[in-house]
């Protein structure tokens, strides 16, 4: 392994172990994360995998990029929102860590079909805890960080300063 491939595991563990405690399965929260590279994305949901095995959360890896409408779709279609069986149930345990990589691809006017019942269903639904990768910093920033758009607020940005663009406005 080379120098930079252990600096991006360190970052991947150390975010991976903020994101995913033990308390996660019922308090867990959606997040979103930038990664500057495939190698850094990888290390990601190799992280987040682990870490998520160690607290007994399954997980599933969605990658949305070959056909992001679709297959966002079809994540929504197994969503019931305000009627989530988990949240019926009394259980208030989640039930899987899904990360969805590629979720930049949204990041468009053109994209706004597919984000707005996500939206509405993802929202309350305490099934999964969610945490959506994406590779272009602008992108997740117009998915999220807009009052604008349908997405917004609706995942807290966890992307370490390592990883942070130099092109952000705050910056």
């Amino acid at each position: 392994m080379t120098a930079a491939t252990l600096t991006l595991k360190a970052i991947a563990e150390r975010l991976a172990g903020g994101f995913i405690h033990r308390l996660t399965p019922l308090l867990g929260t959606p997040a979103r994360v930038v990664c500057p590279s495939d190698e850094a994305e990888q290390a990601i949901v190799d992280a987040m995998t682990q870490v998520a095995a160690v607290q007994g959360l399954p997980v599933e890896v969605i990658d949305l990029r070959p056909a992001p409408a679709e297959r966002l779709g079809a994540v929504t279609a197994r969503l019931d929102g305000w009627g989530s069986g988990v949240a019926a149930s009394g259980n208030g345990s989640l039930q899987a860590l899904l990360i969805l990589r590629g979720f930049d691809v949204f990041g468009d006017d053109t994209q706004d079909g597919p984000t707005y019942p996500f939206r509405s269903k993802s929202q309350f639904d305490r099934k999964f805890l969610w945490l959506f990768v994406g590779r272009d910093a602008s992108r997740m920033r117009f998915l999220f960080d807009s009052y604008r758009r349908p997405l917004y607020r609706a995942a807290g940005d966890i992307t370490p300063e390592d990883w942070q663009p130099n092109d952000h406005p705050d910056s």
